[in-house]
């Protein structure tokens, strides 16, 4: 890619102002589809505005085709690192970059080939001596900024280049590959100062509301680094009115260059997919020169930076996920990507025609409830409730070890990581791989219906669309891989439970992974049954032993089933996912009767994801998912060792990541 010139900025703010507003009939035309389904409307969730948020940006009326992504990381060192506020040294920055394009060993390099997206990174201002990196893309604009501390971090020329740089990468992206979703990121050590400055200043905000621990500093360091933010807005005084001033007294160039790539996507006509605290707070920068870019931006999860949510509620965002990531490598705009990948392949099976929507729904396997009776014996019952088996805790050490030693800031992955060391442990593996995953829903009907019948009854053909769709890319290619186990209201709740079990353990034998949910044409099935187990907020409303008592019939035998499926699956060192707010409940019940089967279990939603799907199955294939990209990450990412990169001096990293 070649050197850019100086740009004037009188150039680049018509290049701004030259942005036009999303196709809002496009996003009308995706809204009409979605009320004509025979799905209501409101059990999309945030899938329905996700879908319009794409179809306005990029035009496309009908998601007749897939985004094309690309993760865009723009690197570029900070002065201000001499200030001390960093786990890392400065030369984190160029080691990281080599890992990034040469051993391919960091968690972008993971997730962009996690969702197969294109990756670029550029050098916006790398502090080092740079020879044989291939495919690094030069817009290097200085060796770094100055220290902001001391003064202005770059002259405004400078802070006008960036900017310039990023939108110049956008449209070369768009043109030459086609990208219309971005995923941009940033590595420079001490950015997380500099954002902490820039949110401060555009939202004439305490640092302290702004600052938070970046790489998982130590307190002692955190207090050079609050007072360091502070120092710097003292001595530059940005002018909040201006974001080109902010950016050039307490920014970086790389966060001028994502800026950019924002300013530029848009003009492209292209959607951008915001990542952490720092690809936000160049969102604020890039919102004040241009409020139409909005438009063009979707909110990925909420970082563990506490200045994060005061830009979030200024572009009037509310993110979807909330895993405890703290990496600017673009994971968390990744794991969004996917969903809408999966959300847009789901929309075009809804509209396909009939006979397409049959054959998905015949894709799914059928299981009724025998018509005999059973009486589970209470050998069996203490069999599985007293014989749960532990974690392999030395597996979990390891993993533990593995993720902690990773080319990454320590703990830095969040909840991926959690899931990792979960999943380690329940199959005593410390670096589990090749996962097997299953989806198991649960519906009844009343007896009388041929069990034919009572399937077509239970899935309606456009949910069966949705559900292909996302098993497809969440589950395992070994078929099957959904159950619709079906139960019929004329059986005890000793038959539902032995029935569920024997669904469990059977899966069990064959699958690592078990998303569990209701099904039924019915989508307000799951919250009838959650409201009557529990309040709002999740907390339960009845006695462990009792609960079941208190359930209408049907309900009563639904949770039977679910219960005896937790429990069989749980025993067989399964994890199991779950899947809806009903199932969610029930599982609680279950750890209150069995508390050892609480560590192979994962709730989703509103835990970690907050989409308010209550299309039966959709959010369980979104934990499969999660599972599967926390397994990605821990075996395709290197080591600090294996690519080279400087460790730790500072926080519960020092001594532990070598």
């Amino acid at each position: 890619m070649e050197k850019l010139p100086a740009a004037k900025e009188q150039t680049l703010l018509q290049l701004i102002n030259k942005i036009p507003a999303v196709n809002h009939v496009t996003a009308t035309a995706i809204d009409d589809v979605i009320k004509k389904s025979t799905i209501p409307e409101t059990a999309f969730g945030a899938l329905g505005d996700i879908l319009k948020k794409y179809a306005g940006a990029t035009g496309d009326i009908q998601l007749s085709s897939r985004p094309t992504k690309a993760v865009v990381l723009c690197c570029g060192d900070h002065g201000v690192a001499k200030e001390n506020v960093s786990a890392y040294p400065p030369e984190t920055t160029i080691h990281m970059v080599a890992n990034y394009l040469i051993y391919h060993g960091a968690a972008a390099n993971s997730f962009a080939d996690f969702i197969g997206a294109h990756l670029s990174i550029a050098d916006l201002g790398i502090n080092a001596k740079i020879t044989d990196l291939p495919g690094l893309i030069d817009f290097h604009i200085a060796d770094g900024t100055k220290n902001s501390a001391e003064g202005a971090a770059m002259t405004r020329e400078q802070a006008v280049q960036s900017i310039y740089c990023g939108i110049k990468l956008a449209r070369q992206l768009h043109t030459q590959h086609g990208v219309n979703v971005f995923l941009p990121g940033e590595m420079g050590i001490s950015n997380t100062t500099a954002s902490a400055a820039i949110t401060a200043a555009l939202l004439m905000e305490a640092a302290e509301n702004t600052t938070g621990r970046g790489t998982n500093i130590s307190d002692s360091r955190y207090k050079i680094k609050l007072a360091t933010v502070k120092k710097i807005l003292t001595t530059n005084s940005p002018n909040p009115a201006d974001p080109i001033d902010v950016l050039a007294k307490v920014g970086g160039f790389e966060l001028g260059a994502i800026a950019g790539i924002i300013l530029g996507a848009a003009a492209s006509h292209s959607l951008t997919i915001l990542d952490g605290f720092n690809s936000s707070a160049a969102a604020l920068i890039a919102a004040r020169l241009n409020p139409l870019v909005k438009d063009y931006l979707l909110p990925s999860h909420l970082s563990g930076e506490q200045g994060h949510p005061l830009i979030l509620k200024e572009l009037g965002f509310t993110p979807f996920m909330k895993l405890d990531i703290r990496l600017g490598e673009a994971i968390g705009s990744a794991l969004m990507a996917d969903v809408l990948d999966m959300s847009i392949k789901a929309f075009q099976s809804m509209t396909a025609p009939d006979e397409k929507k049959f054959f998905m729904r015949n894709k799914i396997r059928r299981e009724l409830i025998p018509p005999d009776s059973v009486s589970l014996t209470r050998k069996t019952f203490d069999y599985y409730t007293k014989t749960m088996p532990d974690l392999d805790q030395n597996a979990m050490e390891l993993c533990q070890l593995r993720l902690d030693n990773l080319s990454k800031p320590i703990y830095s992955l969040g909840i991926l990581e959690k899931v990792a060391i979960q999943l380690s442990g329940i199959l005593n593996d410390q670096l589990p791989q090749d996962i097997s995953k299953h989806l198991l829903c649960f519906g009844i009907k009343q007896g009388g219906q041929s069990a034919l019948q009572m399937f077509k009854d239970l899935v309606d053909l456009n949910q069966a669309a949705w559900i292909n769709s996302f098993v497809k890319q969440a589950a395992s290619p070994i078929p099957p891989q959904t159950t619709l186990a079906m139960l019929t209201g004329d059986h005890s709740q000793m038959d539902a439970f032995e029935f569920g079990r024997l669904q469990g353990e059977y899966l069990s034998e064959h699958h690592h992974v078990i998303g569990i949910s209701l099904l039924d044409t019915d989508i307000a099935l799951a919250d009838k049954l959650a409201d009557e187990l529990s309040n709002p907020n999740g907390i339960l409303k009845w006695d462990k032993f009792n609960f079941l008592s208190q359930l209408s019939n049907n309900h009563q035998l639904l949770a039977s089933a679910v219960l005896g499926a937790i429990v069989a699956a749980s025993h067989n060192r399964s994890l199991v996912i779950l899947g809806d707010r009903a199932v969610t409940a029930i599982a609680s019940y279950a750890v209150q009767l069995v508390p050892d089967c609480g560590p192979f279990l994962l709730p989703i939603e509103p835990t970690l994801y907050k989409f308010g799907i209550k299309i039966p199955g959709i959010t369980a294939c979104l934990g499969i998912r999660l599972v599967e990209a926390a397994i990605h990450a821990l075996n395709s990412m290197k080591t600090f060792a294996e690519a080279k990169v400087a460790v730790a001096n500072d926080g519960p990293g020092a001594g532990r990541q070598e």
